[in-house]
Formats: C-alpha cells, sequence, structure tokens
C-alpha cells in the first residue's frame, strides 16, 4: 500500500463541496498509508483522511454504528467520497490525545481504561453474522470461513529473500510450526479491533476511552488483540501499561498457547512486511523480537515485557 501525495488544498475544496464550509484546517499525524488533517465544518471539528482504498474508510462506518457503552467512544463517519483515483473521508473528532502522544504516567493511568474498552468491543454482540476473520463492511460477515484461515493469512511459508542464512532458516522453521499450530485452531466469533496499537486510541480528559481506525477489525479470537498488544510492548513501550492491564487474569494452558501464537503470527507478518527493498532495522528487530518469545509459557508473566 502506497499513501497518496494529492495536494491538500484538492481535498479541502472538495470536503467544502460535500459537506459545507470548512475553517481551522490543518495536517495532522498521519497514517502509514493516509494522509491526515483536522477541521472544523459546520460546527464541528471533524478528521479528513485521504487513502488509496475505500475498504477501511467503510469499516470505520460499519464500527461507527457500534454502541459500546458509556466510557468508549468510536468516531462518526460523516462521508466518503472518491478524490483523484483515491478516497476522502470525513469523520468527527474525538476530543483527547491519542495514548501514543502522552507521557508514561498518563500511559499508566490509563491503562485499565483501555483494557476495559477492548473487553467491550469483544463482549459487543454480533447476531445474525457469519464467516471469520476481516469484516465485509456491507454484510457484517467476515470473509474467511474458519478462524484458522484468517489468522494464517500473511503468513510467508518461504523467506527466500533474506540472505542471511540463519535468519532465512529460523524464519522458515517458525512459520511452519506457526502455521502447523494455526491449523488446528477452533472458531471463535467475538468481534476483534485487530490493531489496538497506542497509535489508534485516544484517552479523554473524563476518562473515555475512543478507539479509531478500525480496518483491521475481525470476526475471532478476542485473544487476538491482547496478542497484539503483548507482541508490540515488547519493542514499543507506550504499549507495555496496557499490555500489562490487558494481561491482569489467570490463563489457562490453552489460552497461553494461543496468545503465544497469536504473538508469532503478528511477528511473522511484520517481518514480511519490512522485508522489502534492502533489508532494514525494522526487520531486524522483528527477527529479535519472535526470537525472544519463549516456546512453552507457563504464566502470562513469561510473555509480558520485562519492566524496566
Amino acid at each position: 500500500m502506497w499513501k497518496p501525495m494529492i495536494d491538500a488544498g484538492l481535498v479541502r475544496e472538495r470536503i467544502a463541496e460535500e459537506i459545507g464550509p470548512v475553517t481551522a484546517w490543518e495536517a495532522i499525524t498521519e497514517g502509514e498509508n493516509s494522509q491526515a488533517y483536522s477541521a472544523v465544518v459546520g460546527g464541528r471539528e471533524v478528521v479528513v483522511r485521504v487513502n488509496l482504498r475505500r475498504e477501511g474508510f467503510d469499516l470505520d462506518a460499519w464500527a461507527g454504528a457500534l454502541r459500546l457503552g458509556d466510557g468508549v467512544a468510536v468516531p462518526e463517519v460523516i462521508a466518503i467520497g472518491a478524490i483523484d483515483q483515491a478516497w476522502c473521508c470525513t469523520s468527527t473528532r474525538l476530543p483527547g490525545t491519542r495514548l501514543c502522544d502522552l507521557d508514561m504516567s498518563a500511559v499508566a493511568a490509563a491503562a485499565p481504561a483501555i483494557a476495559e474498552a477492548l473487553h467491550r468491543i469483544s463482549d459487543m454482540p454480533l447476531t445474525g453474522v457469519s464467516g471469520f476473520g476481516g469484516i465485509d463492511p456491507s454484510t457484517g460477515n467476515g470473509r474467511s470461513p474458519s478462524w484458522a484461515g484468517a489468522v494464517a493469512w500473511g503468513v510467508p511459508r518461504s523467506w527466500s529473500a533474506i540472505a542471511d542464512r540463519a535468519d532465512r532458516a529460523f524464519l522458515e522453521s517458525l512459520a511452519a510450526g506457526v502455521l502447523a499450530e494455526v491449523e488446528a485452531l477452533p472458531d471463535f466469533s467475538d468481534l476483534v479491533h485487530g490493531d489496538p496499537s497506542a497509535d489508534n486510541l485516544i484517552v479523554g480528559e473524563d476518562g473515555t476511552i475512543g478507539v479509531i481506525d478500525w480496518e483491521g477489525a475481525m470476526i475471532g479470537d478476542p485473544l487476538w488483540d491482547l496478542a497484539y498488544q503483548l507482541f508490540w510492548s515488547r519493542a514499543w513501550p507506550v504499549m507495555a501499561p496496557q499490555a500489562r492491564a490487558a494481561a491482569a487474569a489467570d490463563f489457562t494452558s490453552e489460552a497461553l498457547n494461543r496468545l503465544r501464537c497469536y504473538m508469532l503470527v503478528a511477528g511473522l507478518r511484520s517481518a514480511s512486511f519490512y522485508l522489502s527493498g534492502t533489508r532494514g532495522p525494522e526487520l531486524d528487530l522483528m527477527i529479535d523480537q519472535l526470537r525472544a518469545i519463549p516456546e512453552a509459557p507457563k504464566a502470562i508473566a513469561e510473555l509480558l515485557p520485562h519492566a524496566n
């Protein structure tokens, strides 16, 4: 996926045509694949994003209809439209600060509320839907016939593009073992956010947790979101407090093995993503993080990042 490079003036002009007069327009932190702006339109604070794909915006609109209860907020999508071979989405701007922009004391204070927000998501009833994995926003159904198939997606068996023999052998052996484990996974039918990173969580002054960017939403095992937090908390310190808070429970050995499996899948997918062009530090970091995951965890503490 490549980020669009559409002139900001053209984007602003299109928003004014579709919704109304625009004021307070400014660029804000962008996503990996999108341009982003904040503005005021019709008296409402909004966020405007531009992406080459529409599906993520449609999933945001689908998620905006969820009712997760007090203390958890999801932006409302106001409009989605085409713009110069790309797509533009305008949504309400949630009040607060992204978790990744807070100091660590505030991050730690928000961790229990974030754990509760993810619990609310997984408890959201999904009535009348079928399938697993990535959600079709037009139906609410999962796109995969099995949860195992959804988890296996994006994990390559061959790593021939890696020149280092030891790293290549490690990744190919690890991927083969993980994919064998994945085949035995049962089906789960809970709502999963899919990408609960510090970029996608907003902490309001009143303690409300805003959850944005639903492109990775799935029907599956809620342990996926915890495993995602556990994996990235080892490389990104701001993720550690929320991982510890979400893991503040007892886990069976079977659940621990699933958590480890999902962590490895997250790492292998990320390593595959970074395996492009000249080998860079991101790929090396992914390999190091994969090597550090214990083989047979006996307690959740073994999967948590070490406290500083």
